[in-house]
């Protein structure tokens, strides 16, 4: 079984400290949520950021100690309010953890509502400008965020830019 799986690394300037790990995903089917939650486990996932409609039985991968978020936006849109409000709180309360716990987000086919969150994130933490975070993303998840989302973050304000710190600075982000 194969899981299309997207890992992002955003390292603080200058350092080797990572201070937020992403892992971009496409939905688990029923049949498919045993491998799936090994590959959570593999990358010591404690959140799961489920951006679409459940497809699978959120409690079986809670048993496993991996808390599932369900923040659902619709296809080709960005993010509501509601769904921005939540993301940056999680993130918030996962910034300077030692060693950062891999947040795991998913939609549908894992190429517009989860790495727009992600590209949210480098944005509001990362301190990359936009267009830069999503050609960031681009380039390593071929086909992800569509026109409409990328000229809404174009557009973002956003609320936790960290100009005044340069350490939060993301220059050295990986993704493997």
């Amino acid at each position: 079984m194969d899981i299309n799986g997207t890992v992002v690394d955003c390292k603080r300037n200058g350092a080797e400290e990572v201070i937020f790990r992403f892992l971009i995903l496409d939905a688990p089917s029923p049949s498919s949520l045993p491998t799936y939650v090994k590959l959570l486990q593999r990358h010591s996932v404690r959140h799961l950021v489920r951006a679409c409609g459940p497809t699978y039985n959120a409690e079986l991968v809670e048993k496993n100690g991996i808390q599932v978020h369900g923040w659902t936006f619709d296809d080709g849109a960005p993010p509501t309010r509601a769904v921005i409000d939540s993301w940056l709180d999680l993130l918030s309360h996962e910034v300077g953890k030692t060693p950062p716990e891999t947040v795991a987000v998913h939609c549908v086919a894992g190429l517009g509502r989860a790495p727009i969150l992600v590209a949210l994130a480098l944005v509001e933490y990362g301190n990359m400008a936009p267009l830069d975070a999503v050609g960031y993303v681009r380039e390593r998840r071929k086909g992800a965020i569509n026109q409409v989302q990328l000229n809404w973050l174009m557009r973002y304000k956003p609320r936790h830019h960290q100009a005044s710190d340069r350490s939060l600075v993301c220059t050295n982000c990986c993704i493997i």
